[in-house]
């Protein structure tokens, strides 16, 4: 019944919210509901009474004159219809490109780690070398890894910059792509909340390295490669929580679900705010860090930045 109640909210993407659309739709959806149960009473599986009931009802253009919306339909907003070929290629896509996304993401995390674990051990067994080289060194390999970030970026995200319309407008997709697309996303799902829950774990445990060093040892040395050893489970936690993410992100944009929903979509403002609020945020964490060297504690901003993104959220869409 989710599915017939889904693609009805499909059919009226894009109608006025009146009282008339309204009624029709409460209508249509008694309509859809009793043959559902009628076939199901003759014996029908789900998916044959599904596709029947979509097949006989999910023509809004041929119901206007019997629902009593055929004027307003005439006014209806042009929406797209996503078809199988386009859904999948979407999936697929952003299948192949998490794993890519989520080493240059490691990578920008990753890349003071040498050049922390060399001044760490320049304090510890290198006393009399000069502290020069060291730090020479580490700063060729963070450039060479943030580079190389950069490089995997550009590479990479040009493949999913041609479904971008499919976050920023609404749509309509078609029955077969949606049970497609339902399907994808109940087989990713456990894995990605395993890589969710396995990632929230290792964001608490990162903060125990820099906590419980000072207060075992003074040594300087040692101070310092905590801080490489809590970013290193930084990166890998966001590596693994973004690999694992493509499809299931995919096909929440695809079914319209959480930000990507048909009321977000219809929200300029908060789509304005959403982009310049991330901007910000990244921007600030960058500047932080490289000016004041501290990656250790900077990467709090990111669950600070997405509770504050929630409650911004939250008071938009009771304004709207």
């Amino acid at each position: 019944m989710n599915t017939i109640r889904n693609y009805l909210d499909n059919m009226f993407l894009g109608l006025p919210e009146t009282e008339d659309v309204t009624r029709a739709k409460k209508e249509l959806l008694a309509m859809m509901e009793d043959k559902y149960n009628e076939l199901k009473d003759s014996g029908k599986t789900e998916n044959e009474a599904i596709g029947i009931v979509i097949s006989e009802f999910g023509n809004l253009d041929e119901l206007g004159d019997t629902l009593g919306i055929k004027q307003v339909l005439e006014y209806k907003s042009d929406i797209s219809l996503i078809t199988y070929e386009e859904a999948e290629g979407y999936i697929e896509d952003s299948r192949a490109t998490a794993p890519k996304t989520a080493l240059g993401v490691f990578l920008c995390i990753a890349s003071p780690i040498t050049l922390l674990v060399l001044i760490g051990l320049k304090e510890l067994i290198f006393a009399e070398v000069k502290e020069e080289l060291f730090i020479a060194a580490g700063l060729v390999v963070l450039i060479g890894m943030v580079a190389t970030a950069v490089s995997y970026f550009i590479r990479y995200s040009s493949k999913l910059e041609k479904y971008d319309y499919l976050k920023e407008n609404i749509f309509e997709i078609d029955y077969k792509a949606e049970q497609m697309v339902r399907k994808v996303q109940k087989q990713d799902e456990q894995t990605y909340k395993s890589a969710v829950s396995i990632s929230v774990v290792g964001y608490i445990l990162s903060a125990l390295p820099v906590i419980v060093t000072p207060l075992v040892t003074e040594t300087d040395g040692l101070s310092v490669i905590s801080v490489a050893v809590t970013l290193a489970i930084v990166a890998f936690s966001t590596y693994n929580i973004i690999n694992k993410s493509g499809a299931y992100d995919a096909c929440n944009v695809l079914l319209q679900q959480g930000e990507y929903s048909a009321k977000n979509k219809s929200n300029k403002a908060f789509q304005a705010v959403s982009k310049v609020y991330w901007l910000v945020v990244v921007a600030a964490y960058l500047g932080y860090s490289f000016i004041t060297g501290n990656w250790a504690m900077s990467w709090i901003i990111w669950p600070v930045a997405g509770v504050l993104f929630g409650a911004i959220k939250a008071i938009m869409d009771a304004r709207s």
